[in-house]
């Protein structure tokens, strides 16, 4: 019994032991996966986290870099693709609002200039603002031009005018050439920008003009102080005309001769006497103080001299220029009605009266002469038509024959002055002279014209204003004086 006992206590205790092996090594076990899931875990993590740490600064960043990459490029894209729409669709109404909503430098002056031009245009119908005009702005403006431009030997006006025609003429064959290089967009915009220019010039040119010769033009005419709005009787006109022709015949006797009895034409001096002639005017006629720039030669004198024009005044440059074949006779007449223009009194009877008072006032008794001379041509005509108009042939040349007449001297005079005025046009040569009967008939047009619309204030009606004048400065016309 107690073998066995024995025996199934070592069995129990060997088994005790197997367990106590077998649990320290399912301990040792647990120890071990333990160890080892410590070991897995810190680097599990780490392996997720570099992962993670792989993929977000990959996906991160990769997205950022898709999405900075498809913003520049979608933006850009499409307004590319809306700019190429927009020459289609949206170009057209760009440019139709373009106008509207802003105008350049050149718009804004071509509508300032036509709109003050408009006004003063339209201010010409009132009298008292041309009187105001010339008496205060114009005078200025032709002080100021006629200084600037007295200095220059040759007539700017007229060489400014001949530059202006041949660009006229460039600007009309530029267009024809337009169906030929059409394609080429530098001559499309050579040619729009010369026929800007064009075009910008004409608007100042018509400015300037309405400043300097439309307003002074349009005021009211010149009246003679004191006189009356009336007709005169043949009688009257008769004795008018005797009294110039015997101051005619006065002049003729006073003016200095050479030793063969010819006229001595001192031009520098006829000049000055006339310029000191007029400005003794300006008492009763204010306009006529001022400066006064001298005669230029015209370069056109032949074409002036085919028409029968003796001079002419520009209004862009304030010039005064004269035909150089008229006669010497004739120059102080000429200078006095030339320069009446550029003081303001445009109207040619007005222009042709303040010669006629000027001269014949004068203390030069050459300058008188030449006064004399051209007021006898007007009267003694309107006398002559006159007479004729109410009486017959047979009797209307008998009583001109009982009228006095112009001396010999002063036949002799004209005759010698325009011999000179031949001579000197046939010392040179003329190459245009095949245009000689075509500019005469062009002439004959428009002095048939002015004469029509201006009627009483054209050349011929400074015969009233003479009878006016002497009809106040006698006390009448019913005597002789």
């Amino acid at each position: 019994m107690k073998k066995e006992n024995k025996q199934q206590e070592e069995v129990k205790q060997e088994e005790v032991k197997q367990e106590k092996a077998k649990q320290e090594e399912v301990k040792q076990e647990e120890k071990v996966n333990r160890e080892e899931t410590k070991q897995e875990k810190p680097e599990s993590p780490k392996k997720e986290h570099g992962e993670k740490a792989e993929q977000k600064p990959e996906s991160p960043k990769k997205e950022p870099k898709e999405k900075v990459e498809q913003k520049p490029e979608s933006p850009k894209k499409e307004p590319k693709e809306k700019a190429e729409q927009k020459p289609e669709s949206q170009k057209s109404k760009a440019k139709k609002q373009e106008p509207a909503q802003k105008m350049g430098l050149y718009g804004k002056l071509v509508v300032i200039l036509l709109a003050v031009t408009a006004a003063l245009n339209f201010c010409c119908v009132n009298g008292y603002f041309c009187d105001w005009y010339k008496l205060t702005v114009y005078s200025v403006i032709s002080d100021v031009l006629g200084k600037l431009t007295a200095g220059i030997p040759f007539p700017l006006g007229e060489i400014l005018g001949y530059l202006g025609a041949i660009a006229l003429i460039i600007g009309v064959i530029l267009l024809p050439l337009l169906l030929f290089f059409r394609e080429r967009p530098k001559f499309r915009k050579f040619t729009a920008t010369f026929w800007k220019g064009i075009f910008l010039t004409l608007v100042i040119v018509f400015f300037i003009y309405t400043l300097n010769w439309i307003i002074p033009f349009s005021g009211p005419i010149l009246k003679v102080k004191g006189a009356k709005d009336r007709m005169y009787s043949i009688k009257e006109i008769e004795n008018v005309r005797n009294h110039l022709v015997n101051q005619l015949n006065a002049c003729a006797e006073e003016v200095a001769r050479d030793e063969y009895g010819h006229v001595i034409y001192d031009r520098e001096k006829m000049t000055q006497a006339t310029f000191k002639a007029m400005q003794e005017q300006a008492k009763d006629y204010p306009l006529l103080a001022g400066f006064y720039p001298p005669m230029k030669d015209a370069i056109c004198s032949d074409f002036l001299d085919w028409m029968n024009i003796g001079g002419y005044t520009y209004p862009y440059t304030m010039e005064v220029t004269w035909n150089v074949y008229c006669t010497d006779l004739f120059y102080p007449t000429l200078l006095a009605h030339e320069s009446s223009h550029h003081q303001g009194y445009y109207q040619e009877n007005e222009a042709n009266f303040i010669a006629f008072l000027a001269c014949t006032q004068s203390e030069d008794p050459l300058v008188r002469y030449s006064g004399y001379e051209d007021a006898y041509e007007y009267l003694n005509e309107a006398y002559v038509e006159a007479i004729f108009a109410c009486m017959d042939s047979a009797d209307a040349t008998e009583h001109l024959k009982q009228q006095p007449a112009v001396s010999e001297l002063v036949k002799l005079d004209r005759l010698e002055a325009w011999d000179a005025s031949r001579k000197k046009y046939e010392a040179v040569s003329h190459p245009a002279q095949q245009f000689e009967t075509v500019s005469a008939q062009v002439a004959d047009v428009g002095w048939n014209t002015q004469a029509e619309i201006l009627k009483e204030n054209s050349y011929d009606g400074v015969v009233q204003m003479i009878l006016d004048y002497y009809d106040v400065a006698e006390g009448g016309l019913d005597h002789e004086f």
